[in-house]
Order: structure tokens, then sequence, then C-alpha cells
């Protein structure tokens, strides 16, 4: 059996690599040296508990996966389980915002006498808003430009469709800035 110093520095490496960080990247967000990293890495040194639980909570597994040999299958397992779960929770809160629509629409025709087919129009922008409460989950820029873009046009679409006796069309014009500057925040990096 290995020593647990070569252990946890193995899963640190591999973990580390999965994710696409530097030793420097990971030393950043726990604030201590990228060399502090590279005697943990090489297993000079071993992290306190306190630093586990906060590189187990950056990697998001739990903090006894640091501890176990093999980390890769039990990170991949974990990955599949939480990105299920977000998906189920995603298409849980859509089906909130669907169903209020629906109900919006049966009330509106069944006792206002009113064909209120726009409660489904403004349930895609309130869909866009719930989809980027999840953002922070996904942490994907192009899930979120995507949502982003959604959100904007269908909003616009709706204001549109809302007081379309008022001739509002020039409203889309206002989408073109917006729809710019999502684009520039998005993907041009930020060089300070």
């Amino acid at each position: 059996m290995k020593d647990i110093k070569e252990i946890i520095a193995n899963n640190l490496i591999e973990l580390r690599k999965q994710n696409n960080l530097t030793q420097n990247d990971l030393a950043k967000k726990l604030k201590y040296s990228d060399n502090t990293i590279s005697r943990w890495e090489h297993a000079e040194i071993t992290p306190s508990i306190e630093t586990l639980q906060k590189i187990s909570e950056i990697y998001s597994i739990p903090i006894e996966d640091l501890l176990k040999e093999n980390i890769t299958e039990s990170v991949k397992e974990n990955n599949k389980n939480l990105i299920i779960n977000r998906i189920a929770i995603s298409i849980l809160c859509l089906s909130a915002v669907w169903l209020v629509a629906i109900l919006v629409f049966v009330y509106a025709q069944t006792f206002l006498k009113i064909y209120y087919w726009m409660a489904y129009i403004w349930a895609i922008p309130v869909s866009c808003l719930v989809l980027l409460l999840f953002q922070r989950y996904w942490k994907n820029k192009v899930y979120g430009f995507v949502v982003c873009t959604i959100l904007i046009w269908s909003l616009l679409l709706s204001l549109y469709l809302q007081f379309i006796s008022y001739n509002v069309y020039l409203i889309f014009i206002v989408g073109i800035p917006i729809q710019a500057a999502l684009s520039v925040l998005t993907f041009v990096k930020k060089k300070l």
C-alpha cells in the first residue's frame, strides 16, 4: 500500500490536471504559493485537514476521496451524478415555470374569457432567468452566452407582442447593443 502522502500527492496532481488548472491557479484559489502546491504534489509535505477541506470544495468532491487511491474513477462518478442532479433540478424548475404559464392561460380562458396565449410567450424569458440562476453551477461561458441571448431577444419579443397595438417594433434595436456588449463581456478576455 502506498504512503498516504503519495496518495494525496497523486490525487492532487490528477485533480488539478482534470480541472485544467496550473499549480499557480490552484495556489491563488487556496491563497498559498505555487511552491507549496509543488511540495504537496511531490509528497514532501501534506496539506492540513483544513486545506484538504478547501481543496475538496474547489473540486466538488468529498474530502475522503482525496485519501483514496485511483481518484479518477471516483471523481468521474461524482461528476456524472452531479451533472444528472443539476439537469434534474433545472428541468423541475423549468417545469414549474411552464406550469404557472399553463395555469395563467387556463385561468384567463376559463374565468376571464380571455384567450391569453401571451402567458406562454412570457414563460420563455422567465425560463431563461431560471436557467441563469443555474449558470453559477455550470460555469460554462457558452451556456451562459446562449441563455442570455435567448433571454434578451425573447424578452424584447414578449414586450413587442404584449404592446403590439402601440407599434413598438423599434424595441428590437435596443437588443443590438445589448447583444454586442454581452458578446464582448463573454468572449473578450480581460487584460488587467
